[in-house]
């Protein structure tokens, strides 16, 4: 990889925030737990580490440091130190594996979501595939796989954080057409990562007819649960949730408002506006 060898010998610049492009940040996954903790460091400490960019059509792209930029942004941030790495969409996308990899801070899915866009977006076939990230085929033919058995809801449910990366692994064991009805049972019961294994562990081994009653109610998963969790910890998810949801709705840009359709999003910001006003007022006069 030609990159990697000149990624040292990269030129240091200070970006404005607003203007580094966010095009391959479907590629990563958000984590609420490791989006506070940047925030926190950032709050305490400033900008520890370059965020690293790639230049395409005149603009800046985000590479590395995703969280850093968010953190930034809502901190207040007018400007970002960032390493400018050479190289075209391929090289950046590879070096989003590659930096990750050396960090040790990319999931398998998150890898797989970078060979996937290589895959189909940039027309590379898995051997030209491994070239470029330097691995075996294998590496790449296992995960393009792993991420190709995901249905778009589960998928979905990932990059914005809504479930861990371990659940959608299990979940990716399930036929496409079943996942999103066992994604709404983890939702509703909400089952951890080895909770999720023991569902599609039932669902594979149960005839297609039982499925309906184990997804319903899921009472040998359930009746396992000893002592029942405390409240603190339905506290810590639901704070979560939230972070997930101020993550994905700050980056939303005008440009991506202007293609909706009014009669489908309102009705809905207006029911999250008035559920988000009862639990405010919950909590007044905090």
């Amino acid at each position: 990889m030609g990159y990697i060898g000149t990624m040292s010998e990269s030129p240091y610049i200070t970006i404005t925030t607003q203007t580094i492009g966010e095009r391959y940040a479907d590629l990563r996954i958000i984590q609420p737990v490791a989006e506070n903790a940047m925030e926190r460091s950032m709050q305490n400490y400033g900008q520890l580490t370059p965020v690293v960019v790639g230049q395409v059509d005149d603009r800046y792209e985000m590479v590395d440091g995703f969280k850093r930029l968010r953190a930034g942004r809502k901190l207040g941030y007018d400007r970002l130190q960032a390493r400018l790495m050479p190289g075209g969409r391929r090289a950046m996308k590879a070096a989003i594996i590659y930096l990750n990899t050396k960090a040790r801070t990319i999931a398998d899915i998150e890898s797989a979501l970078v060979i996937r866009s290589l895959y189909r977006e940039d027309h590379l076939n898995q051997i030209e595939i491994a070239a470029l990230l330097n691995r075996h085929k294998s590496f790449v033919c296992r995960r393009l796989k792993l991420v190709e058995k995901l249905s778009d809801e589960v998928m979905d449910h990932l990059k914005l954080g809504l479930i861990n990366i371990t659940i959608g692994r299990e979940l990716s064991r399930l036929p496409a057409g079943n996942q999103a009805k066992a994604l709404a049972t983890v939702l509703k019961y909400g089952f951890t990562g080895s909770e999720t294994a023991q569902l599609v562990r039932l669902l594979l081994k149960e005839p297609g007819w039982n499925h309906q009653a184990i997804l319903g109610f899921p009472e040998k998963i359930l009746s396992e649960r000893h002592p029942p969790r405390p409240r603190r910890d339905w506290c810590d998810c639901f704070h979560n949730r939230l972070v997930k949801m101020d993550v994905y709705l700050s980056g939303i840009t005008t440009d991506q408002l202007n293609i909706c359709q009014p009669e489908r999003v309102v009705p809905v910001i207006e029911r999250i506006q008035s559920a988000l006003a009862g639990m405010q007022g919950h909590f007044k006069p905090w």
